[in-house]
């Protein structure tokens, strides 16, 4: 049995060290800020209750947990927003450029072009966000995607092919024609 002390400053390192990305993925799959951090308060609760010492990944733990928390809750929104009339539109987050060097890393995209594709992933099931969101904007493999939806990788595989397909069905053209010239 760890002594207290310890066990909070391992909790406080595992806070401080992934809190931000299990943020990022939450509100990636979620759409809204607060929903996004009430998974996190959520997941750093179940891990109070864990045993840290037997966690081999914690990260990847933390991510299983934030990510069955998110399709469980993007479930009970769909049972909820059936009652509702108007369109959904998710909660933009402003976020800080990240430092880079690197020019390519330093373009971000448009806050409306954030929104569209939020607006895009709502009409994916559960599943095919969670795979789309996990393997297609934080490269993760299918095998851990599929620990996480509870299916098999090859599944899991689909579901991000499908949703994919969803993405670039409902996202249509561009509103301007781009001059090569002018690129």
């Amino acid at each position: 049995m760890e002594a207290p002390n310890e066990r909070s400053g391992e909790f406080a390192d595992a806070w401080h060290d992934h809190r931000r990305y299990v943020l990022d993925i939450a509100y990636r799959m979620l759409g809204s800020i607060s929903d996004a951090e009430d998974v996190v308060q959520e997941t750093f609760t179940r891990l109070l209750t864990a045993d840290i010492e037997e966690i081999d990944d914690l990260r990847g733990w933390l991510v299983v947990v934030a990510g069955r928390l998110c399709i469980d809750q993007l479930r009970s929104a769909q049972t909820r927003r059936r009652a509702y009339v108007g369109p959904w539109l998710p909660e933009p987050v402003v976020e800080p450029p990240a430092p880079s060097n690197d020019p390519a890393e330093r373009v971000t995209l448009d806050d409306s072009v954030r929104m569209a594709l939020l607006v895009v992933l709502e009409q994916l099931s559960p599943a095919e966000r969670a795979a789309f969101v996990l393997h297609d904007v934080f490269q993760f493999s299918f095998e851990d995607i599929g620990e996480i939806v509870g299916r098999s990788a090859e599944a899991c595989r689909q579901l991000a092919s499908r949703a994919r397909r969803h993405v670039a069905e409902n996202t249509g053209p561009s509103r301007f024609d781009a001059d090569p010239a002018e690129l």
